[in-house]
């Protein structure tokens, strides 16, 4: 049984992989995010404004929600990661919303990573008006 899984997450990976992913660790990301409905990721997004340019590992522009593949090689130096927090919130202020995720949840937590991501997408949906797939609690009858 557990092989069948392994086989079905290899599948997965494969099937998301696109040769615009800087890495496979965001294709491990997307190929989470490809399970999550009504989320539609593309890789390596640019997002541009008059005053404003970045390219994001994935992001959903219909719901304005980007996900970064975040690890250690990329924020060494205090200049990486200054420009990268200065970069989220430039994008928050135009209000996409910003998830972080690290290799460590990525490969060891998927099913956390999927359930953020679900009711991150919930809650977007909400705020736009778009129906959210979750049914509504009413009271008793």
């Amino acid at each position: 049984m557990a092989g069948t899984r392994q086989r079905a997450k290899v599948e997965r990976v494969a099937a998301a992989a696109d040769p615009r992913a800087a890495n496979p660790f965001e294709s491990v990301l997307r190929a989470i995010a490809s399970e999550v409905a009504g989320l539609e990721v593309q890789p390596q997004t640019r997002i541009r404004y008059d005053d404003f340019y970045a390219r994001v590992d994935l992001a959903d522009e219909d719901l304005r929600i980007v996900l970064e593949a975040e690890s250690h090689e990329f924020h060494a130096r205090r200049q990486d990661f200054d420009r990268d927090c200065r970069r989220y919130d430039e994008l928050m202020a135009r209000d996409w919303l910003v998830l972080r995720f690290s290799w460590e949840q990525v490969m060891f937590d998927p099913e956390w990573v999927a359930s953020v991501l679900r009711r991150v997408v919930a809650v977007r949906r909400a705020l736009r008006g778009q129906p959210t797939g979750r049914r509504r609690h009413t009271g008793a009858a």
